[in-house]
């Protein structure tokens, strides 16, 4: 059989596909020595960017250089940088920063993309064979990285909160349930945009201890938290439940199992909201983020990114009924609305 000939452009292209990995190494980098928040109150050199970051001048302008070669950051005259907006996503503590992302995902997740064939061929999670032990486990023994990563959530769901807001009415629930709902900012924002209803933050007892110890004050007469495993069970009784970024931490039958728990927690006509990334069922050879953070969740956990009619699949083999898929304004997440009838 003939062999394909290999056309110099492609080999160009993929050098360019390996680079990204080069530049994601400059950006965790970045994330490290906080340049971001360096820069924040004005242009810099590198000799006192160096200073500050206790880091050698002639290395770090190579960094430097890469990073706003790619847009991230911008070099002035003189070995000067500033920040600029793309940069300024690495800046600490903001809404919409997603530096504490990248350091999770170049860190302790980073092992298992390197670990895909295994995947590959045993069907296994990678960040199990490497770290001997499964993510939400990993989080527990180590809790400062544990919170880093939950800032990175924190920082990713800012991204889509207005949009959330902004898309679907919440006014006429009067209670509201955040399965999973960690450290509030979910719930405070439908609270905020709704001012006859309540609020139950709902997790895992060592998560919801940081709830209660951060809930801002203007929320407390409204907003009550609950403890427990939605693989056990959810609050009964609410008129609306919600889960962000949950379904597609699972695979399947966990899934069906959190779906069976929420409806069986729902009076007829409440209704769940399921927060995700939706893949197109059309969408072969078509880019989509949800097709690439599908990889993060292959390398991470037993989750995976799902099309509609596969999410279709497991709501209605939990008992409940698709009504309609909403979009937000961004790719990155859908609203899939459920009912129990």
């Amino acid at each position: 059989m003939k062999k394909q000939l290999i056309k110099p452009e492609f080999t160009e292209k993929m050098f360019e596909m390996l680079g990204g990995m080069w530049i994601t190494g400059c950006i965790k980098t970045a994330a490290e020595l906080n340049i971001a928040d360096h820069l924040e109150a004005g242009p810099q050199t590198i000799s006192s960017l160096a200073k500050k970051t206790g880091s050698q001048e002639k290395p770090l302008y190579r960094i430097m250089r890469a990073l706003s070669s790619v847009g991230i950051f911008e070099e002035l005259e003189n070995k000067t940088f500033r920040l600029n907006d793309f940069g300024a996503t690495l800046l600490t503590g903001v809404p919409g920063t997603v530096k504490d992302f990248v350091l999770a995902n170049l860190s302790e997740h980073f092992p298992g993309f390197m670990k895909l064939t295994y995947c590959a061929q045993t069907g296994k999670v990678p960040f199990e064979h490497v770290h001997a032990m499964n993510l939400w486990e990993y989080y527990k023994e180590y809790p400062e990285l544990g919170a880093n990563f939950g800032r990175g959530m924190t920082g990713l769901s800012n991204m889509e909160l207005s949009g959330i807001i902004k898309t679907y009415d919440f006014s006429p629930y009067k209670t509201v349930v955040d399965v999973g709902g960690g450290n509030g900012i979910m719930m405070y924002a439908i609270l905020n945009a709704t001012s006859g209803s309540s609020g139950i933050i709902f997790d895992e007892e060592h998560v919801i201890a940081d709830t209660i110890r951060l809930m801002p004050e203007n929320m407390k007469e409204r907003c009550s938290v609950a403890t427990g495993n939605f693989f056990d069970k959810v609050p009964a009784g609410a008129d609306l439940y919600t889960m962000k970024w949950i379904i597609h931490d699972w695979n399947d039958d966990e899934c069906i199992q959190i779906l069976k728990n929420c409806c069986e927690a729902m009076p007829k006509g409440a209704r769940l909201l399921i927060i995700d990334a939706v893949i197109p069922d059309d969408s072969q050879n078509k880019p989509h983020p949800a097709k690439l953070l599908d990889i993060v969740m292959m390398a991470c956990i037993t989750g995976r990114e799902r099309t509609l009619s596969e999410f279709k699949e497991l709501i209605e083999k939990a008992g409940l009924q698709c009504n309609q898929l909403i979009s937000i304004g961004t790719e990155a997440k859908s609203i899939i609305e459920c009912e129990k009838v």
